[in-house]
């Protein structure tokens, strides 16, 4: 509603086209924040082609970010099965079909006809072509998928919704389910069946409530039965005879906790249940014991599967959105969206998630490339510099601590890291060709490594009363500009690894600075506040721009080299015509000091960081914010890969956020 109403205030202003485009990136925008996919897609769908910019493509790919899409049913998906090596699919649904898929490619395979009413659980029979399904109708159907044809039918189990598991050696059959007596009520019932005969080996009554879920773990020697009760019920199996006496109860504490699915981790010792109260509980099978939980879904949370070996699982909740979970801690790690209703279904199939929803479509996801990618691009202690390659393949970070770290920029992948400053490394950049890096620290020392092996080729100066806070290498590659004594710095050649200007003027310590993408100019901002335009060739100063309170502690130019961007501790940025020094434009809306500026390639969009916990995104036409990625730290730093593609931001809590709007 928020998203709505703002959405048709800004489409009441100014040029109807330009302010329908902001209203559908604020509406889609507020939509992904309440995690509505559905409606952020339309909405983007909406925005005029014509305005689309790096905000539009971020937002779309947040509003989808699953790898591929199948539609499965004409009505919800109501389960999803897969079988023992991943290689397929199973889906049952409110359509009274069963479909079975290839894992891999999303093929179909097989559609099976005969329940008479929706379709639940599908569990394919581990070593063959059988797969069992539960129905409303009331029945278990054992189905032969090759055949595309029903075996036999198990009539009047129970009332419905309930769920089936094969034992791991296909040699049982469970079923979990419930019926209603007048005057006796609801009760749950636990059946369990000879796979190959179809004899009845055990049935026993179980809770009140309806049992939707139920496991064998991956031994065979343990049965989980989860109910509509709030309990789990964990039943030893002594080989393939009736369960033994001994059950452990668990019933999980809190408002609501009517279970959903079950799970068993790889090595069996952890159950994870998720439950209409909104967590994921995991359970120590071996104990009954309740460890931890893990909260953040917005609604019930219908499935779940442990990926990664057991390190993590994966969740699908009514919210619509597909959440990652460290098992060890129970802390979130993702949250991913891309359907736009119910989650009904979670599995694992060859190395992918896989998801079966309400909207009545299969997903895939690749969440072990984005928890990798997660994992790789951080530094451990706070990034305080980053750059880019020319060609965009690596970039590289400097950090507290004094290291400098190389990434492969298509996989993550750390090339190398090294201690390059005996304190913090403030910022780094690369040479035009690539071949070195200039990077300045704490220390004072300002250095020049071998960007291929992050080896110390060259100290050119040791700052005693200050530190490298702005470093620049000029496009053309001749010059380096670096910080001297406070508030002096210096102009280098890049070659020879000799000083040509000293540049004084400002107050504090030169802060920031960067050159003109014509190598002419160079621009610096002091912590005094002093923002000067200097001629690259003499050192001399061309102009001195109004000082800005509070400092300037960002500097940027626009690619066409005649707008200069300055930010810093008034909250503010401004905009200056180039090389007049006439101001254009005062933007506001940070609340707290602006530490990083960057222009997109193409010059139509200003990324701004701040120490309130946002990057922001301004058109630079009128300087109109389009968009407020908030963070959970300080930002520090933003930082445009070479082909507009990425917005690398610097919170200040170990990480590198690669914020990828697509190609």
């Amino acid at each position: 509603m928020i998203a709505v109403t703002l959405a048709l205030a800004l489409a009441m202003q100014g040029p109807l086209e330009w302010k329908l485009y902001q209203a559908a990136v604020a509406a889609a925008d507020g939509a992904i924040r309440l995690n509505e996919s559905g409606s952020a897609k339309r909405w983007l769908a909406a925005a005029p082609e014509g305005h689309r910019g790096w905000e539009w493509r971020y937002l779309k790919g947040l509003s989808d970010q699953s790898l591929k899409e199948a539609k499965a049913h004409d009505g919800p998906v109501t389960g999803l099965g897969v079988s023992a090596d991943g290689a397929r699919l199973a889906t049952t649904s409110a359509d009274k079909l069963v479909k079975v898929w290839d894992a891999a490619s999303g093929a179909l395979l097989a559609t099976l006809e005969g329940h008479t009413a929706a379709a639940w659980s599908p569990a394919f029979r581990p070593g063959t072509n059988e797969l069992a399904t539960m129905g409303s109708d009331g029945a278990v159907r054992i189905w032969d998928y090759a055949g595309r044809q029903q075996l036999r039918a198990i009539e009047k189990v129970g009332n419905g919704l309930g769920a089936v598991a094969y034992s791991p050696d296909g040699g049982l059959l469970a079923a979990g389910t419930w019926t209603f007596e007048r005057g006796a009520g609801v009760k749950g019932w636990i059946h369990l069946w000879n796979a190959s005969t179809g004899d009845l080996i055990w049935k026993a009554e179980y809770g009140i409530k309806p049992i939707p879920a139920i496991a064998f773990r991956p031994d065979g020697k343990q049965l989980a039965v989860a109910t509509w009760d709030g309990w789990i019920g964990l039943f030893e199996l002594p080989g393939h005879g009736r369960p033994s006496a001994e059950l452990k109860l668990t019933e999980p504490e809190g408002a609501y906790h009517a279970m959903q699915g079950v799970a068993y981790a790889p090595d069996g010792k952890t159950l994870a249940a998720v439950a209409k109260d909104r967590l994921v509980h995991y359970v120590d099978t071996a104990t009954g014991k309740v460890l931890r939980a893990s909260s953040g879904h917005a609604g019930w949370v219908n499935g779940v599967a442990f990926g990664g070996g057991g390190r993590w699982a994966a969740s699908g909740s009514s919210d619509g959105t597909l959440r990652l979970w460290d098992v060890a801690s129970g802390a979130a790690m993702e949250v991913l969206r891309g359907h736009t209703a119910a989650i009904n279904g979670v599995a694992i199939a060859g190395g992918r998630v896989v998801t079966a929803a309400a909207d009545g479509t299969l997903r895939w996801w690749a969440v072990e490339t984005r928890l990798r990618a997660q994992t790789n691009w951080r530094h451990g202690t706070s990034v305080y510099g980053f750059d880019f390659s020319r060609d965009g393949k690596r970039a590289v970070s400097a950090a507290w601590g004094g290291t400098l770290k190389m990434f492969d920029t298509v996989t993550g992948q750390s090339m190398w890291e090294k201690p390059v400053h005996e304190s913090s490394a403030n910022r780094v950049a690369f040479s035009p060709d690539g071949k070195r890096l200039v990077s300045g620290g704490n220390d004072g020392r300002l250095r020049i490594t071998d960007a291929s092996t992050g080896e110390v080729v060259a100290t050119w100066e040791e700052i005693k009363d200050g530190r490298g806070a702005a470093i620049a290498w000029s496009p053309d590659g001749k010059t380096v500009f670096c910080p001297s004594s406070r508030p002096s710095g210096k102009l280098w050649d890049a070659a020879a690894g000799k000083a040509l200007h000293t540049i004084t003027g400002g107050k504090g310590e030169v802060y920031a600075a960067t050159f003109s993408p014509d190598s002419r100019w160079l621009a610096l901002g002091w912590t005094g506040g002093q923002t000067k335009l200097a001629d690259r060739e003499t050192g001399a100063d061309v102009v001195a721009l109004p000082d800005q309170s509070g400092g300037v502690y960002s500097v940027a130019f626009h690619p066409s080299g005649k707008l200069l961007a300055t930010g810093g501790g008034d909250r503010k940025t401004r905009i200056w015509e180039v090389p007049s020094g006439k101001l254009l434009h005062v933007v506001e809306g940070h609340t707290e000091l602006v530490y990083g500026l960057d222009f997109a390639p193409d010059g139509l969009r200003l990324a701004s960081a701040s120490n309130d916990m946002t990057v922001r995104i301004w058109d630079t036409a009128g300087y109109e914010q389009l968009l407020s990625i908030p963070f959970d730290a300080q930002v520090y730093g933003v930082k445009f890969s070479p082909d507009g593609r990425i917005l690398a931001a610097l919170p200040m809590d170990g990480s590198i956020r690669i914020l990828d709007a697509g190609r």
